[in-house]
């Protein structure tokens, strides 16, 4: 495995996260129903998303594996 790609990963699952923050921080400052169903639906896909690669990281990488192992992810 190309430690580029690792990076890259690790650059999405980042990126994941911050999209996570952004949509929550979002759906905190609005009163429309509707838009908060909306939010809370594609911040539940990012989660989604943050899932898989996590789940690829620890099978790519072992030392990532452990660390992941170690704190219950």
């Amino acid at each position: 495995m190309p430690e580029k790609d690792l990076i890259n990963l690790r650059e999405d699952l980042i990126g994941e996260l911050r999209a996570i923050n952004q949509y929550q921080e979002h759906i905190d400052e609005t009163d429309d129903e509707e838009i908060k169903k909306v939010l809370s639906h594609i911040r539940d896909d990012e989660k989604e998303h943050v899932a898989e690669i996590t789940k690829i990281l620890s099978k790519l990488d072992k030392t990532q594996e452990e660390k992941f192992q170690k704190e219950g992810l």
